[in-house]
């Protein structure tokens, strides 16, 4: 229902000590959780008269406030504080305005003047002089009030009682934790034809839906996984940069990232302005190339016919990278002709320098895989020999691959007793078979494994 309000009347005093910060401070953490800091130079008309901070954000966490002077001043106190955010709307005026005086101006520009009984569903309730009256609403009626119901305010605000304070201008900083913010990285990246290659690009997607903007901040996005007592779809970027391509000096100042606690931060190294319901995208780091292979996996748990196809790289120098890694998505796409097409993605986890990092792209569409026991007989109560066959087929008419085969043996006790082909042991329930499988051909991996539970 859509209200039009004539305010005819209305002096809304929200106090001195109203000012924008002069700094802007914000860490942002992964998963819905800002830090602010502001810093802002007030005048303080005495310890009698509370002192107000608007333009914060409205999703703040009240008992995570903090306000201290930076004055030096030992006797500063706070005595009290509270977060009013009951907020003007036409809904709230309603509701605040029952029982009292309104003009309503009908859809023919008749004026209607009484006490506000009621608001419910798509109607008012009216007493006027000649009696009751029930008014279906309409877009093209207005309401006219002559002042705002006290107990609205226009922005979210702070409120503090203080002691240890003089008339005068005092600089104060406020602190809060906040939701409605969050980060996340973003990879491009453009793989060659025999996919041993690709050109990356790294941004990070700072989301800011707090409810409160802020200006010429400086911003630090912390990466890692922060606990918090009881208790991720930025806008994709397009491919902006081909192959080969690299900032140069005129390009602005980056993240300069650094280890903190047991987390890594990103320090962007200029001021810039979060706006309130805006998604921001920032270079992380420069273009890179990285060398890279492509990989095929079959695991009949995942899906029992697929293979999947994965590009794999490690991050360290020598492939061309050597950075920590945000958690965040992967995306790749391939030239085709002059044209560049997107391939697949993926969601990677925080990945440290040295570790390998796989982008599962999606299912190869030429690859075919088939899982059976072929046999199961019981060796005691609690234990079982079982014979497996797995059978990969490869219809490509060109091309021969490795398909690697992971099967997942989730018992307390395995023994790989038999097997056509040789295995890795990944980790203490899962083993690895790389099976060759020609172009055009069909092959079949058979083994025997003695489980006990």
């Amino acid at each position: 229902m859509k209200y039009i309000f004539q305010i005819i009347a209305a002096v809304f005093i929200l106090s001195s000590g109203t000012v924008l910060a002069d700094k802007n401070f914000a860490t942002i953490y992964n998963r819905d959780l800002g830090l602010i800091k502001q810093i802002r130079t007030i005048e303080i008309h005495g310890p009698d008269q509370p002192l107000r901070f608007t333009d914060v954000a409205a999703k703040l966490i009240p008992t995570s406030v903090h306000l201290r002077a930076l004055s030096g001043n030992k006797n500063f106190q706070v005595l009290e504080q509270n977060f009013e955010f009951d907020l003007v709307s036409s809904e709230k005026i309603l509701e605040k305005y029952i029982d009292h005086p309104v003009e309503i101006i009908a859809e023919n520009g008749d004026l209607i003047t009484g006490i506000l009984l009621s608001r419910r569903g798509g109607s008012l309730v009216i007493r006027t002089a000649e009696g009751i009256k029930i008014l279906g609403w309409s877009s093209k009626m207005s309401i006219n009030v002559k002042e705002l119901p006290e107990g609205l305010i226009t922005r979210p605000t702070l409120i503090w009682a203080l002691a240890g304070v003089t008339a005068g201008m005092e600089k104060l900083e406020v602190s809060y934790l906040t939701g409605g913010m969050g980060w996340q990285a973003e990879y491009v990246g453009v793989l060659n034809e025999p996919a041993s290659h690709i050109d990356l690009e790294a941004w990070v997607s700072v989301t800011n839906q707090s409810g409160a903007t802020f200006k010429d901040a400086t911003l630090k996005l912390v990466a890692g996984e922060v606990h918090r007592a009881g208790r991720a779809v930025p806008e994709r970027r397009m491919v902006k940069t081909m192959a080969g391509n690299r900032y140069d000096s005129a390009v602005p100042p980056g993240f300069e990232e650094r280890e903190f606690f047991e987390y890594h931060i990103y320090e962007l190294e200029r001021l810039t302005t979060l706006k309130d319901n805006q998604v921001k995208q920032i270079a992380l780091f420069p273009p890179a190339g990285v060398t890279s292979e492509k990989k095929f996996f079959y695991n009949a748990r995942r899906d029992p016919e697929k293979v999947e196809v994965r590009v794999i790289f490690r991050n360290d120098e020598t492939s061309g990278l050597g950075k920590p890694l945000p958690a965040g998505v992967f995306r790749i796409y391939q030239k085709d002709g002059d044209s560049l097409e997107f391939i697949g993605e993926d969601r990677i986890d925080h990945t440290s320098r040295n570790e390998e990092v796989k982008i599962t792209m999606g299912k190869a569409f030429d690859l075919v895989g088939k899982r059976k026991v072929v046999d199961r007989k019981k060796v005691s109560d609690r234990s079982e020999r079982r014979t497996v066959e797995i059978e990969l087929r490869n219809n490509k008419k060109t091309d021969g691959v490795a398909i690697i085969v992971e099967e997942d043996l989730n018992y307390p006790f395995w023994e790989i007793e038999d097997t056509t082909d040789s295995y890795r042991k990944k980790d203490a329930h899962r083993v690895e078979f790389s099976i060759p499988v020609k172009a055009d051909e069909k092959r079949t991996l058979r083994y025997t494994v003695l489980i006990q539970w």
